[in-house]
This record gives structure tokens, C-alpha cells and sequence, in this order.
């Protein structure tokens, strides 16, 4: 009886002993984000998740993959040597032949559906928890920055207001489930940076097209991150503030001449020149909240 208690006691000090480690273990080494294989690829790093009933309207998901240069979609970075039949060749001029273009920065704006946008703002929970030495207290209060600069740019309080969070989230790429959050995990994608998930009702009429849910996702495992534009690293409110334009409603990039917009489609080491909102990001979401 004696020994039996002993083991017992050991096996439940073991057991103690593991539940802590592992309760204490960050959440983003649990997590990975992966595109559904059903996921079916609609424009360059854009896909459509499907779609769901809600209140007797149909609600359709897409996710927006951003990419380190050099990754993504082929055929668009001038200096590679790469002309698609029938590309422009303006996209990339020095290797297609074609003539530097005229550039016309405040036209650099795309929808993800033109007239969808935000109807009410939501508020949004992140769980700042990474492995790069960001700190918490920054990813937070940056975050709330970066959004201010879409909304003053509006003159529209599209996203509302956040809370920080120590519980694990996961990534709604299936159907939304009336959260919007925002965290670090493994991104299963070569050269990923941020996925943004869009949930929204867009087969309807104009005034009835409405936005309803996001999330964001930063890649913990690929990149370092900064908070000051350190080379070698993804500078934090330079991806953040691209992430937030798909959050209110805007496409990427992929043009030459829209490349020092915010909303182009790549992104690099040490990049600080998304942090403000250029000519073509300003137009495009003054253009979908008048």
C-alpha cells in the first residue's frame, strides 16, 4: 500500500510538473496557418474560402496572402527577366521592352469589391504573444496607430476598438465566427509575411454589400520583426499598416507604378515606406467610404 501511494504521488507530481510547462508554452508554437486545399485562387495571392448562410444572407471569405519580394506571383517584379504572354509590358519595362510609364499615383487603388465595405465598427482582440522580441505593450499600442491613419484618411471610424488578449486564437478560413483577431503563428506558405481573412456579403445589391469580419495573421517562424526598421527584419508597422488596408476594403498592388504605394503587394527587409499612406491609398479608401 505504502509503494502504491509513493507512485501515486510521484506520478502525480510528473504530470503537475508537465501540465505547467506546457500551459506556459507561448501559443504561437502551436499554431499553423494553412489556405484550405478546397480554397480556390481568384487573383494574385487571393483566395476564395467559400461561403455560409447567416440571417438568411450568403456570407463569402477570402484571404489575402502578402509576400516577401521574390516570392508570390510570378512574372510582376521588374528585373526578373519574366514577361507572361500577352503581360503588359509596362509592368515591367526595362525587361519587356516596354517604356518607363507615366506614373499616376492617385490612381493606385483597387477594391476587393467595389462598394463593400464596413457598416459598422467591430471591435478586435490581439493576442500580441511572439517569438521575434516585439514587445507586447508596442504590437498593441502600434497596431491602434496604424489604424487611425485609414480612418483620419476616411474621415470614417471604420474598425473599432481593441482589447489585448493571452487566449489562443485561430483563424476563421472556413466560416467566420463573429470575432475579429489578430496574432502570430506559422504561416504555411513560402515567403509569407501576413495573411488577412475577409468575411463579407458581396452577391448583393450595392447598398446592401456590407463587410463583417477579419483577421490577421503574422508570421512568427520565417522573419524577425522590428519595431524600427532594423535591416534583416520585417519592420512591424510597415506590414501592419498594408494588413489594415485589406481589413477596410482595399486590393493590392501589383503595377511599377504604384510601388511606393502602401498598398503594394510585396514587401521587403528594413521597408519603412509603408508606414504612411501615399496619393493611391488615400484616393481609394476616400473613394469607398464617401
Amino acid at each position: 500500500m505504502k509503494k502504491y501511494l509513493i507512485f501515486v504521488i510521484v506520478l502525480t507530481l510528473i504530470f503537475s510538473v508537465g501540465f505547467v510547462v506546457f500551459a506556459a508554452k507561448p501559443n504561437f508554437q502551436n499554431k499553423k496557418v494553412s489556405i484550405p486545399d478546397k480554397a480556390l485562387k481568384v487573383a494574385p495571392d487571393v483566395f476564395y474560402l467559400g461561403s455560409v448562410w447567416r440571417e438568411g444572407k450568403l456570407v463569402e471569405g477570402y484571404a489575402f496572402i502578402d509576400y516577401k519580394k521574390g516570392f508570390g506571383k510570378p512574372g510582376t517584379e521588374c528585373g526578373n527577366g519574366i514577361c507572361e504572354p500577352g503581360e503588359n509590358i509596362n509592368k515591367c519595362p526595362q525587361d519587356c521592352g516596354g517604356e518607363e510609364p507615366e506614373p499616376d499615383n492617385s490612381s493606385c487603388y483597387g477594391f476587393l469589391n467595389k462598394f463593400t465595405k464596413w457598416k459598422t465598427a467591430e471591435p478586435w482582440v490581439l493576442n500580441p504573444s511572439n517569438s521575434r522580441g516585439l514587445a507586447e505593450d508596442f504590437i498593441f499600442s502600434n497596431f491602434s496607430t496604424n489604424i487611425e491613419k485609414w480612418e483620419s484618411a476616411a474621415n470614417f471610424n471604420i474598425v473599432g476598438q481593441g482589447i489585448v488578449t493571452s487566449d489562443e486564437l485561430i483563424a476563421d478560413l472556413s466560416s467566420p465566427d463573429g470575432q475579429n483577431e489578430v496574432y502570430f503563428a506559422d504561416i504555411d506558405s513560402a515567403g509569407a509575411i501576413g495573411v488577412t481573412i475577409i468575411w463579407g456579403i458581396f452577391n448583393v445589391p450595392p447598398k446592401e454589400r456590407a463587410l463583417i469580419e477579419w483577421d490577421q495573421i503574422y508570421d512568427d517562424v520565417d522573419f524577425d520583426w522590428s519595431a524600427t526598421g532594423e535591416a534583416g527584419k520585417m519592420d512591424f508597422e510597415n506590414i501592419a499598416t498594408h494588413e489594415l488596408g485589406h481589413t477596410v476594403g482595399l486590393d493590392d498592388l501589383y503595377t511599377a507604378e504604384c510601388s511606393e504605394q502602401t498598398m503594394y503587394g510585396y514587401a521587403d527587409y528594413g521597408e519603412t515606406k509603408k508606414r504612411s499612406l501615399e496619393a493611391g491609398d488615400i484616393k481609394g479608401i476616400q473613394e469607398l467610404y464617401k
